[in-house]
């Protein structure tokens, strides 16, 4: 082998050494930020700053323009109304919970401020006959299987 084809050989092996080290350094820094962008774009759910809200149900309304698309239910407290943020989906429905206005809750969740509006992103809904986790300790909606699916019938007959 001649020695220019050796010096060609040893250059390119040092290039590609070079390329090597320089693309997971680049593409780390584009995962940072990634992540950096999608943490800014989602509310963080923090247990710390939960609060517990007492009141009556002044309105149940499912919703897909005002505020987080969902159910909400308008809790009027001894400070005044909170709009408090079920979930979305059929484990969040009015229907399933069981609620409607002029009834009784609590609701234990974190305020957030999404599209302008506070909203308490409910963890925990107590009405008089059942207590319902909505979300888990990280904020994440607990999916259900509403009563009378076909799914809950399976359940129920042990399949």
């Amino acid at each position: 082998m001649s020695r220019r084809w050796r010096l060609f050989i040893g250059f390119l092996g040092v290039v590609l050494m070079g390329v090597m080290a320089v693309v997971p350094a680049k593409a780390q820094t584009d995962l940072t930020r990634a992540d950096t962008k999608r943490d800014t774009m989602l509310p963080a759910y923090d247990v710390a700053k939960e609060v517990k809200i007492q009141g009556t149900i002044q309105k149940v309304e499912v919703s897909d323009t005002d505020g987080p698309p969902g159910t909400h239910i308008l809790v009027q407290t001894a400070s005044g109304v909170v709009d408090a943020h079920l979930g979305v989906g059929a484990a969040s429905k009015p229907q399933y919970l069981g609620i409607a206005a002029g009834q009784s809750v609590s609701v234990i969740g974190m305020m957030q401020t999404l599209g302008g509006t506070n909203v308490l992103l409910a963890r925990v809904l107590t009405t008089p006959n059942h207590i319902f986790v909505l979300r888990n300790e990280h904020g994440i909606p607990v999916r259900a299987t509403p009563r009378g699916s076909t799914a809950a019938k399976a359940l129920q007959k042990g399949l």
